[in-house]
């Protein structure tokens, strides 16, 4: 191998910070997020006026390199609903946003939603403030979406929050409920420890429910619209400016690590991935589309988990573009034995595998329509999925499909899968890690496990032409555990 090859993939292993993602996210038809206003990480983790917050912290899972994408409460609490900023107007009242959200996805699933306001006047109020400046409109961003304009028979699903104890009593309780304290309660206008009073004094009624007990399904998100403002503008722990700040969101429920922190960079679409994935929705709205989940909460196993009856694809995502191959994520969750689980692509039968699919697909470049469908013992069909993405064709390079960029893998066998693509013949491709060769394989693929050490990892994946000389080459930062 020439020596400029070896080199540049040392040369690589320099400047690569951040860590983890993604195993799998249980399904769930019990979501809840309470949103808090305007504090950074630091701020809230560790600090003595919160003894609660850190209690929950502790307790189940913390996201450290959690970071908001912009400051401005509406525009930064739109990325955990639609994944995008679709309204920059604090002042708005207006409900004619037509582009796709969190309601409408639910709506389409045949979920429930309530979006619960302390100190809302009355269900369906349109208005800008509440008596007392206590209401801020600007907290509650369903309702700037045309699909709960008043006269959807949506708009009175902002209700305040009392009823949320009603509706319990009732026996109604909603499959997706948003949450948003008062303005002093939330921390915006009033104490960090006013905020943690007001956590302590409700959480525990949500986490005594049935869905937050042993076998349930409920998930939990305590989110910060942004960090503090002025002051606080990372984006990342390497980049300190252009973005909302660090925050300290909370993920709880019965599915989650105890005492998790994740060291993945997130962001506020990655919630809202979360809830997508959780929740079987195949569409997620904006940026959320094609973001991580934060699967690395979950436990990947549950004895006593109740079957969805249902195949659930996971990635990719419906309407995504995706450029070179195409990783195929897909489960069967069925009450009775599933045999096969098999998948089809624009008619053609792509595979027949078992109750999980993972694999990796190279489809022509265009619109494609993939469905995966699960049978039983006796080969009759249970159910099946469908999702609809476009392939573009991959430009002259090489394509690291696994791992993927800052993935904290719990094990410390690694398959890196890879795919190069060049207008010349290509000899070989070789895979280097943290400046180490460990194999090299004729064509233009590889599809390899190697046992690891534990630690930071940098791959390095590179093609050669027919004179061995280098044409391309890709890294992935990612960490065995």
């Amino acid at each position: 191998m020439p020596s400029k090859v070896s080199y540049l993939v040392v040369s690589l292993l320099a400047g690569f910070a951040g860590l983890a993602t993604a195993q799998s996210v249980p399904r769930s038809s019990h979501v809840w997020m309470i949103t808090e206003e305007n504090h950074s990480y630091e701020d809230v983790i560790g600090n003595t006026q919160m003894p609660y917050y850190n209690q929950l912290a502790q307790k189940y899972g913390l996201a450290t390199q959690f970071y908001a994408n912009q400051h401005s409460s509406l525009p930064a609490l739109m990325w955990l609903v639609a994944g995008a900023p679709i309204e920059p107007n604090n002042d708005t009242i207006s409900c004619h946003h037509t582009q796709d959200n969190i309601v409408r996805e639910l709506l389409n699933a045949g979920y429930t939603w309530r979006s619960y306001q302390q100190n809302l006047p009355y269900a369906g109020f349109q208005g800008l403030y509440g008596p007392g400046l206590l209401y801020y409109r600007r907290h509650n961003p369903l309702i700037d979406f045309s699909d709960v304009c008043p006269g959807t028979g949506q708009a009175i699903n902002s209700v305040p929050y009392a009823q949320m104890a009603a509706d319990w009593a009732d026996n109604t309780a909603v499959n997706y409920a948003y949450i948003t304290p008062d303005s002093d309660e939330d921390a915006h206008n009033g104490t960090l420890a006013g905020a943690d009073q007001w956590l302590q004094a409700n959480v525990p009624a949500i986490l005594a429910r049935p869905e937050f007990q042993a076998g349930g399904d409920g998930i939990l998100f305590i989110v910060w619209d942004e960090g503090t403002l002025y002051t606080d503008n990372r984006c990342s722990a390497t980049d300190a400016n252009g973005c909302g700040g660090r925050t300290a969101t909370l993920v709880i429920g019965p599915r989650v690590k105890q005492g998790y922190q994740s060291a993945t960079l997130y962001h506020n679409e990655s919630v809202l991935k979360t809830v997508c994935v959780a929740m079987g929705l195949s569409t997620c709205p904006g940026a959320a589309q094609n973001a991580a989940p934060m699967a690395d909460f979950f436990t990947t196993t549950s004895t006593d988990a109740t079957p969805s009856d249902s195949v659930l694809i996971s990635t990719p995502g419906s309407g995504a573009t995706i450029t070179g191959a195409v990783h195929l994520i897909a489960n069967a969750d069925e009450s009775q034995p599933v045999s096969q689980v098999q998948v089809w692509d624009n008619g053609s039968k792509l595979g027949v595998y078992g109750a999980q699919v993972d694999t990796i697909y190279n489809l022509a470049p265009g619109k494609h329509t993939t469905v995966v469908a699960d049978f039983d013992a006796s080969y009759q069909p249970l159910h099946q999925s469908t999702v609809t993405y476009t392939v573009e064709a991959l430009a002259d390079g090489v394509q690291i499909i696994s791992p993927t960029a800052n993935q904290n893998l719990g094990m410390t066998t690694v398959n890196v899968v890879a795919h190069a693509s060049e207008s010349v013949p290509i000899s070989q491709v070789q895979v280097w890690d943290n400046g180490e060769k460990l194999g090299w394989y004729p064509g233009a693929d590889v599809n390899q496990y190697y046992s690891l050490t534990p630690g930071a990892h940098v791959v390095t994946v590179l093609d050669l032409d027919n004179q061995f000389n280098l044409l391309h080459l890709s890294t992935v930062f990612y960490i065995v555990q």
